[in-house]
Order: C-alpha cells, then structure tokens, then sequence
C-alpha cells in the first residue's frame, strides 16, 4: 500500500516513451550504437529513491535496466524486444506497471579495405561498399540507395568519389591523402570512413651503361641498372632474352662477371618496387673474342731496302696499341704503335728475335715471337 495521501507512482506518458496499445514504443535505438534512455516518476508514493525492475520480457541484446529507471548500452543485434517494467518506492510499495517495446535498427556500415597505392598517370579504382549490419555475423543489403559523399579531408587530385561508392581516376599529384567517405540512406542512417590513399611517382628505370655495353671474354664485366620513382627498395629480375654466360643479374641491379663466350647478347631487366609497380629496360652487351696475335711469320728484309709489314690481331676492343716487348728492331726499322706496322730502311743484314705485344682498349695483352732475317 502507498502512504496515506501521496501521489500513486506511475510512468510519464511520452517521456521517453510514447503511449501505446498494448505497449509503449520507446525511441528507436541502431545496432553498434550507444543507446539510452532514463524513466522518470509521476506521482511521489513514499518519496525516493524509486526502484524499478524487470518483471517480464527481455531488453534487446547489449542492453541493461539499472535500479534508477535508466536503460542503456550498445545493442548489438536488430529486431524488436518488449518487456515489463515495475516502480517501487522507498518503502517498497508498488507503482506502476507498464509493458514498452524498444525497437533496434539495422545500422549502415562501411566496408572497404585499405585502399592500395596508385600512380601518376595510371588508372586507379577503389570500391567502398555500404551494408547494413544486423548482428555481430550478418549483414544484408541496403534497403534503400545509398548517397556518397566526401565528409572530410581530400582526394587525390585527379580522383573522384562515385555515386556507385567507387573512387576512381588517373591520379596527377605524388602525396599522402586523408579523407573521409560518407555513405548515408534517405532515413539519415549513415557511416563515415577515414581512407588514406598514397601516390607515388611512376617507377623509372636508368640503364646505368648496360645499353650497348662492351665486354670481352675473360676479362671482369660489371655495370649497375639504376631505378627511380615508385616506393621503397627495388628487386631486379631478368625478364627476357639472356646476359653472356658467366655473367649474372643480381636483384640489387648490378650486372657482374666473366663473360666466357664472344657474342652480342641481349635482354630485358625488369624493376619492381615495394608496392609492386615494374618498369622494364632493354640493354645489350657486345662481347669480343679473346685477343691474340695473328700474325705468324714476317716476311724478310733486305739490308738498305725500303721494308714494311702490318701486324694483325683479333679478338679484343678498339684501341690496339702495339710495343716490342723483348728484343729489338733492326736498326733503321721501326714500329708505330697504333698501326702496328713495321717500317724503315734496315741497316744491318742478321737474324732477330722480336718478341710483339698488343694491348687493347681493356689491358688484355697478347705477344708472340716472331723472327726478322734481313739478308745482306
């Protein structure tokens, strides 16, 4: 029984709750959203502090009834909940005692994974895609169209947000841009999600003098591909065609070894960078034939003739300079070394041992003995 004179306790029509038949609908609440409301008093009973309690039904899931009248917490799955409330006084006398129904809503949900990286003057797109979210495991579509926006930040110059959700375009500007995509349904459910695209410059290669590079066999080759652009640490890779056997690519770029066989050889070297962009470059390396001395016998001479003979070589790179490396010239004779002729006018009939050496334009050096008779 309520004391003598006091005002019956009762819930207050419309506050938070509308009256209803045969429950009263209280505000609507969304799924992963705080929600709260408080029940005040009508009437005084035995004065305060008034107590209610559950006395029928269940609360939406995530929400909890504390002895002060206040409902609250984040629902976590949609539906309908109806349930039965009791007011109790400070003596412990009965109020009122009401059924209500809270209604939870699916809430929108943005879905997109982090948007890759893009490239100056490359096409780019990146879906974001809207569902609505239903409990902790399902989702369904959208019961209405979904408006897109930009709610914060900028997109890259060059890109644009779609009505289909879709951020696409060819992208001009290197930099890193935070944004905001909005997607909202005519009801005003909506979500916003901070993205973040990077930009980078187009990934660049620099033959590094592999284009037409000269080699010879035997002798240490080496050259360096060089990259710009894109992100991080370039890998180098052999993509086509083939380097001289004995020499390798190696990831870092550099082009190292012995070539062992004369030939001209061709090949594409392929460039990838941390973010996955390629870029290819073709090159070539001209590999000689090793040096040597041709020449195998030099034809005599006559003591106060005029005389000439051409030394001959193969194999090796431009420029051949040529030396008598052991014994000497008749005297009168001389040699040139660019031209690797033997002339003059010899002065001494004899025999001569001459020991001849061409070097060319990588230090290799080949000799070989050849004798002169210069008869009187």
């Amino acid at each position: 029984m309520l004391a003598s004179g006091a005002g019956a306790l009762d819930f207050v029509q419309g506050d938070p709750c509308q009256d209803g038949d045969p429950a009263w609908i209280c505000p609507t609440g969304l799924v992963d959203t705080p929600y709260s409301i408080k029940f005040p008093v009508h009437g005084e009973g035995a004065g305060p502090p008034f107590k209610f309690t559950m006395i029928r039904g269940t609360l939406p899931t995530g929400l909890t009834l504390r002895s002060d009248g206040v409902i609250s917490g984040t629902p976590t799955e949609a539906g309908g909940w109806g349930f039965g409330l009791q007011i109790w006084d400070k003596a412990g006398n009965k109020g009122g005692d009401n059924d209500f129904v809270i209604r939870v809503d699916p809430r929108v949900l943005l879905q997109s994974a982090a948007p890759g990286p893009a490239t100056i003057g490359m096409a780019y797109s990146h879906q974001v895609t809207a569902v609505m979210k239903l409990s902790p495991s399902a989702t369904s579509p959208p019961q209405s169209p979904v408006v897109w926006s930009v709610a914060g930040g900028t997109l890259p110059p060059g890109l644009t947000l779609g009505a289909n959700g879709v951020i696409s375009g060819t992208p001009t500007t290197a930099g890193t841009y935070d944004f905001a995509v909005r997607g909202a349904l005519v009801d005003g459910r909506a979500d916003t999600q901070s993205l973040r695209i990077t930009v980078r410059a187009p990934l660049v290669i620099a033959t590094g003098g592999a284009a037409g590079a000269r080699s010879e066999v035997g002798v240490p080759y080496r050259s360096s591909l060089t990259a710009s652009g894109g992100s991080g640490t370039y890998s180098w890779s052999l993509s086509g065609g083939a380097l001289p056997p004995g020499v390798v690519l190696a990831p870092s770029g550099t082009i190292a070894g012995k070539p062992t066989t004369a030939g001209a050889y061709r090949f594409t070297a392929t460039a990838t960078d941390s973010e996955g962009r390629t870029a290819s470059s073709a090159g070539a390396i001209l590999v000689a034939a090793r040096l040597q001395v041709t020449t195998s016998a030099l034809r005599p001479a006559k003591a106060d003739r005029a005389y000439r003979a051409k030394l001959l070589s193969s194999g090796g790179v431009e420029p051949r300079t040529w030396r008598v490396a052991r014994g000497k010239l008749p005297r009168g004779l001389r040699l040139s070394p660019r031209e690797g002729v033997i002339a003059g006018t010899p002065r001494v009939a004899g025999r001569y041992l001459i020991t001849l050496q061409v070097r060319d334009g990588f230090g290799v050096t080949a000799t070989r003995t050849l004798r002169l008779d210069v008869s009187a």
